[in-house]
């Protein structure tokens, strides 16, 4: 991939084949050479309609403005380090720090002993926090589907149309977001180390009555969740009980 021919062969061979993305990997350095060979990569893509996903990578610095192929990048301690236990202080610091640069792939949500000192909610709600515009699944598909969260797990989106960073957020303690796709709204939470409750109101809703899909903390148990419907407006509040590590995710549909 280092050398105009080398991409050209390959970029050709994968729009021969009707392939639209690639996942490139091991960029061990920043040097110049390396930022560069970043651009050229992009361009020679772009030309032949190829998105790129760059893994063993560094972080962005606006390539995707320049070149909207780059479809996502991995440049983020994710959950292929599979020895980071500290995920609650770690995950709740990363939407105010790297996501502020550009989109991280951390290959998200995961149930067993890589989650560290988080909960499976909080590891479902990391889907909806975290910004990665390929959705790539950290965790095996037949545990995916076995989990009693999976019909959250299955609706949410990968691209937002809106996001809003609510009040009580604070780096390393607490991420709250309001995103929207179409007309769903996703309320998602992940918390630090420390238990806390937390009131949300749901002003952020447009119209007068939503289905709510709600994906909570199990107290006391960090390897189940409680999943649960209610009905919701824009003038009510969500109290959300969170465990050390834990977590909060839900859906808002409108009703007819």
């Amino acid at each position: 991939m280092r050398t105009p021919e080398a991409r050209e062969a390959f970029f050709k061979k994968l729009h021969d084949l009707g392939v639209v993305g690639a996942k490139i990997d091991f960029f061990d350095h920043e040097h110049k050479e390396l930022v560069d060979h970043y651009q050229a990569l992009l361009r020679d893509a772009a030309r032949y309609r190829i998105m790129v996903n760059f893994h063993g990578a560094n972080k962005p610095t606006g390539e995707a403005s320049t070149w909207p192929n780059e479809l996502i990048r991995e440049g983020v301690r994710g959950m292929e380090a599979s020895k980071l236990q500290a995920r609650a202080v770690h995950n709740t610091t990363l939407p105010f720090t790297r996501f502020v640069v550009g989109h991280a792939d951390y290959t998200p949500v995961h149930f067993g002993a890589r989650r560290g000192d988080t909960t499976w909610a909080h590891q479902v709600a990391t889907a909806a926090v975290f910004n990665e515009p390929l959705l790539t699944y950290g965790a095996h598909p037949k545990t995916l589907l076995a989990n009693p969260a999976v019909e959250m797990i299955k609706a949410i989106p990968a691209t937002w149309d809106e996001t809003i960073a609510l009040p009580g957020c604070e780096i390393g303690e607490v991420a709250a977001f309001a995103r929207r796709r179409g007309d769903a709204w996703f309320l998602a939470v992940i918390n630090g180390p420390t238990a806390r409750t937390i009131k949300v109101p749901l002003s952020f809703l447009t119209g007068d009555k939503y289905q709510a899909l709600e994906v909570r903390d199990d107290p006391g148990k960090p390897d189940s969740v409680r999943v649960g419907k209610t009905v919701a407006s824009k003038d009510s509040s969500v109290t959300i009980e969170l465990e050390p590590g834990g977590g909060y995710v839900g859906r808002f549909t409108k009703m007819e």
